[in-house]
């Protein structure tokens, strides 16, 4: 059976001699290096050691039956005296630390543990009827439960465009630090920029959006704490100032009578304090952001001026705005109406032409079904006299004849009558003329013809148009 190497083999257990025997049984060791087992490892469990709690160091991957086993910390490179001696034959076992127990499958016990447990691990698997030596290693890593750490500034009130530097404060070594800004994590940039260990943040020309809640956390594998918020202010302003109503190249109307609300808005932290010059002289009656006429008049127009200034940053603006009366060209309307004078011209102007589009879409059916009534109307009356023979026209004329006898029509179809001239149309409507009568006989029909042709005229001309 192997010697306990925790205790000398002789004299009485001498600590030095003991010594020796481990310096040359690791002399043995490292010459039989060839003879690892890759699949033979130490496994902690659980995978993380906390400060003050336990851990065990199993073995995994080796089946065959051992008879010691001798546990080392530290890498071979560097090997630190042997933690623990096991005889699995007899169940003796020798430890460096009363904490300290090996198990009879091989495993390392070790309790109360400290940030000095953390490091590598070697166990070596001893048979005497097995050579070689097979080794496994592994690494036990022990962190402390984090506490709530603290963050500190030289001041929380800044001004834009100064320097901030934040510093998170915690009492463990080797921690994480991680920065928040309103519950989110803190994004870095050109501007915002962080220590090696992150322990301090430092943020350059601060802006206003740099205002907010901000906050550290420690963290390990195994815990993690979050400061308490930290608000930071940044004063500013007071600047982009404007007016509502919004003006129009830099002018308000006002309708006379009416009332008038004028509105200043600065940006500022904290929050403006505001003044009104109306044309160059103070109004101490209006010490807000709001200036208000009740009834306007003629007098109230002309230039306003909007003053706005901040205590903390020192700073003072002012802006002008023209206040122009008007008369109110559309009485009646009232203040809630949604019509402006532009709105309701347009309107008049649409209505006016729709109207005289509808007029014109009627005229235009009425003239298309008159129209297409008179040709039907002409084209039959036509159509009739070429069937009798008569002239169209001197069947009209024939009519205005009061009293007078219809036996002009059919007048062109008697052989004794031959063709009468255009000019000579009245003529035709003379009753029938008695056959070639010779000499004077001719003269008297002739002069009742013409009696006949004026009196047609008087009747008829009346009718023309």
């Amino acid at each position: 059976m192997m010697e306990n190497p925790l205790q000398a083999p002789h004299s009485g257990g001498s600590s030095c001699k003991g010594l020796v025997f481990t310096a040359s049984f690791l002399s043995c060791w490292i010459q039989l290096t060839s003879a690892q087992s890759a699949s033979v490892r130490v496994v902690p469990n659980p995978p993380y050691g906390t400060v003050g709690s336990s851990v065990i160091l199993d073995i995994l991957g080796s089946s065959k039956q051992l008879t010691s086993y001798l546990w080392f910390r530290n890498t071979v490179e560097s090997p630190s005296p042997v933690v623990s001696f096991y005889n699995a034959s007899s169940g003796e076992q020798k430890t460096e630390e009363s904490r300290m127990e090996v198990f009879s499958n091989g495993s390392l016990f070790i309790a109360d543990l400290t940030l000095g447990d953390t490091g590598d691990y070697i166990v070596l698997l001893l048979n005497p009827k097995s050579i070689p030596i097979r080794m496994a290693q592994g690494q036990l890593a022990v962190y402390e439960t984090a506490s709530r750490p603290t963050i500190s500034a030289s001041r929380t009130n800044f001004m834009e465009n100064s320097t901030l530097v934040f510093t998170c404060n915690t009492k463990h070594e080797g921690m994480n630090i991680l920065w928040f800004f309103n519950n989110a994590v803190l994004p870095l940039n050109e501007r915002k920029n962080m220590s090696e260990n992150n322990r301090t943040l430092t943020i350059k020309n601060m802006r206003r959006e740099d205002a907010g809640s901000y906050q550290c956390e420690v963290w390990n594998p195994i815990s993690a704490s979050k400061s308490d918020p930290l608000t930071l202010t940044v004063n500013y302003g007071p600047d982009n100032v404007m007016f509502s109503p919004t003006p129009v190249r830099d002018e308000i109307q006002a309708i006379l009578n009416n009332p008038l609300i004028l509105v200043c808005q600065a940006e500022s932290y904290p929050p403006a304090q505001y003044g009104w010059r109306v044309n160059g002289t103070v109004n101490a009656n209006f010490s807000s952001n709001t200036y208000a006429i009740n009834n306007v008049s003629w007098e109230d127009s002309g230039k306003y001026t909007c003053l706005a200034w901040n205590n903390i940053t020192n700073i003072t603006v002012s802006k002008d705005v023209t206040i122009r009366v008007v008369v109110d060209k559309y009485p009646g309307r009232g203040n809630g109406s949604s019509f402006s004078g532009g709105a309701m011209i347009g309107t008049v102007i649409g209505l006016a032409v729709g109207v005289t589009l509808i007029v014109t879409f009627i005229y235009f059916l009425f003239f298309r079904k008159t129209g297409r009534a008179s040709k039907h109307h002409l084209s039959k009356k036509n159509h009739s006299a070429s069937k009798h023979g008569d002239d169209t026209g001197l069947y009209e004329n024939t009519v205005c004849l009061k009293g007078s006898a219809k036996s002009g029509q059919g007048l062109d179809s008697s052989p004794a009558f031959p063709e009468v001239p255009s000019e000579s149309a009245y003529q035709a409507t003379a009753p029938s003329r008695p056959a070639a009568a010779a000499g004077p006989s001719r003269a008297a029909p002739a002069a009742a013809t013409t009696t006949r042709s004026y009196g047609l005229r008087r009747c008829c001309v009346p009718s023309q148009p």
